[in-house]
């Protein structure tokens, strides 16, 4: 029991100064932990408060640039920090920028680079930390992303992209000073040497950045423009489109021209005179018949002729030359632009004015309906259709979007119920209604018929009624708002009733030809109810544009909510040396 009990004295004894021993180590290991970590505390506390003195630096260089680049100073110096282990370097080949413009009118679409630069950047560099001068901004990079410090020269307000593009080249390494003076400048946009003008009719255009900082380009983009920014992250590049847009336009006139070249002709003669005038579909029963008015105004680009014994209920409104000839009768009034000459009567005022614009052509905006509707329809949805085919026989389409080859209708019915939504129907060829075919439009929603025009009907339009009568019918009130027919700047359509048989319109035909377009519509022995804008326009024996006075304030071109809108374009590149000072 002693020797046991010795044992265990001797245990004790020797266990004190191993627990010491162990609470020194403890304290050691636990000073060399907060020594370490709040050395690298420091160290990035450190890094951190440099990085931001370079952040103060680059905005301060921002400012001095802008100055320099853009004319308001021949030169400036920046003081730069300097700390161990950091540097300022510029980088001539760092990042780019293309800028090009699509023209969608012309068929195909053909595309113009007006820009693609070397951006350059100062670059501020601290371990895996970097603040650059780029584009006119100021970027900062690190472990968590990139993120924008100041804005770079790029401004997009109410349709007008403002782009003084400031491009950075100069000394490799850069120490205490950096010397900023100014190199050479280019006007890019407007340019009238080489076509580029304000403003812009048609087209898109792309801005594409690619950086290193591309993600914080692109935040800006989205931003700044309140659209989107499309992001290839391989390679590190980022791109906003912005549209010209086709829309909002107002179909105002019963006979629209929009070509400078192109004409509007009226030429009857006896007991069925060509001639225009109004109805309102929105008041009462909307029928011609009860609301039957004088608002048929003929308004154009072009010229303006009224031969025979045509009669224009409404104004005349010309962008050139304007003929009242014979028993030509106006009820309002005529405004001309380079000529007059007035033999027939006109019961209102003639006078003078400064011109006509014309429309632009909405070819891209045509081919673009197609090409959607050609990729994704509801044509599998209905057994009035086998593949782009419409069956023979009368049939009946419902809300949807479909698309077809051509749509020929001889003698029968195609039935448009809108009863539950809008209906879209892209043809690639042409519409061709004969031998008292028909069109009917039903229920209270809207009917959109774009063709593409790849081939002509059997009457070389693309669009037709020939002289065995057909007709397109809106139920009811002859509300012209509910069909709308649009084709590019090439479209003919051609209503020839000179037989006996029926020939009726109820819509809209939408084909603006712009300046240079070709697209034409005849109308003889025909009766349209709605309007018409085109090229040229020719009214002959019988044909008659009564107007729908309801299109005013209805958008010929729906809104497009998903597309950054762009009207005026300012595009300059301007070199900036960056030394040592």
């Amino acid at each position: 029991m002693l020797r046991s009990l010795g044992q265990g004295g001797t245990q004790r004894a020797q266990s004190a100064p191993l627990g010491l021993l162990l609470v020194f180590s403890m304290v050691i290991v636990g000073s060399t932990l907060v020594v370490g970590l709040g050395a690298t505390a420091l160290t990035d506390t450190e890094a951190g408060l440099d990085v931001s003195r370079s952040e103060k630096v680059m905005t301060q260089l921002d400012s001095e640039a802008a100055m320099v680049a853009l004319g308001s100073s021949n030169g400036r110096q920046v003081s730069l920090s300097q700390v161990q282990g950091a540097r300022y370097r510029v980088d001539d080949g760092a990042g780019r920028m293309e800028i090009t413009i699509t023209n969608t009118s012309a068929d195909p679409a053909t595309t113009t680079t007006l820009l693609d630069v070397d951006l350059g950047a100062v670059v501020y560099e601290n371990e895996d930390r970097q603040v650059a001068y780029q584009g006119g901004g100021v970027w900062k990079k690190s472990r968590d992303g990139t993120v924008m410090i100041s804005p770079p020269e790029f401004y997009y307000r109410d349709a007008t992209l403002t782009l003084p593009l400031i491009t950075v080249s100069g000394d490799t390494t850069l120490s205490g000073r950096a010397s900023l003076t100014p190199d050479e400048t280019t006007q890019v946009y407007p340019d009238a040497g080489a076509d580029r003008t304000n403003p812009l009719e048609t087209g898109v255009v792309n801005v594409t950045v690619t950086s290193e900082y591309y993600r914080a380009w692109g935040r800006y983009f989205e931003e700044r423009t309140d659209g989107s920014a499309m992001y290839d992250h391989e390679n590190q590049r980022v791109t906003t489109t912005l549209t010209v847009p086709t829309g909002p336009r107002e179909v105002t006139s019963a006979v629209a021209a929009t070509a400078a070249g192109g004409e509007i002709r009226l030429s009857g003669n006896g007991g069925d005179p060509a001639r225009t005038d109004s109805y309102d579909s929105s008041v009462g029963t909307g029928a011609y018949a009860d609301t039957r008015g004088a608002f048929g105004t003929v308004t154009t680009a072009g010229d303006v002729v009224v031969t025979g014994n045509s009669e224009v209920n409404g104004s005349i409104r010309s962008g050139d030359r304007v003929e009242v000839k014979g028993s030509g009768w106006v009820n309002g009034s005529v405004e001309y632009t380079s000529s007059k000459k007035i033999k027939g009567t006109v019961e209102g005022s003639v006078s003078q004015i400064g011109g006509v614009d014309g429309a632009a052509p909405i070819d891209g905006y045509v081919q673009q309906q197609v090409d959607n509707a050609s990729a994704e329809n509801d044509n599998g949805d209905t057994g009035a259709i086998t593949g782009n085919t419409l069956a023979s026989g009368d049939r009946t389409l419902t809300e949807g979007v479909y698309y077809l080859e051509r749509v020929r209708l001889d003698g029968d019915t195609l039935t448009l119920d809108t009863g539950t939504g809008d209906i879209t129907l892209a043809v690639r060829d042409y519409v061709h209604v004969e031998n008292d075919g028909r069109i009917e439009v039903v229920g209270d929603g809207q009917v959109r018929v774009f063709v593409q025009g790849e081939a002509t009907s059997p009457s070389g339009a693309h669009f037709s009624i020939p002289n065995s009568g057909g007709v397109v019918d809106v139920a009811d009130n002859q509300n012209a708002s509910q069909f709308w027919l649009y084709g590019k700047s090439g479209f003919k359509a051609d209503l020839d009733g000179s037989g006996s048989s029926t020939i009726r319109y109820e819509g809209v035909i939408y084909a603006p030809a712009g300046i240079a377009g070709s697209s034409d519509v005849y109308i003889g022995k025909a009766h349209l109810y709605g309007g018409i804008v085109a090229g040229s326009v020719e009214l002959d024996n019988g044909g008659t544009v009564h107007y729908d006075q309801a299109l005013l304030g209805q958008r010929a071109i729906p809104p497009q909510t998903n597309i950054i809108r762009l009207t005026y374009l300012h595009i300059s590149e301007n070199e900036l040396n960056v030394t040592n000072g």
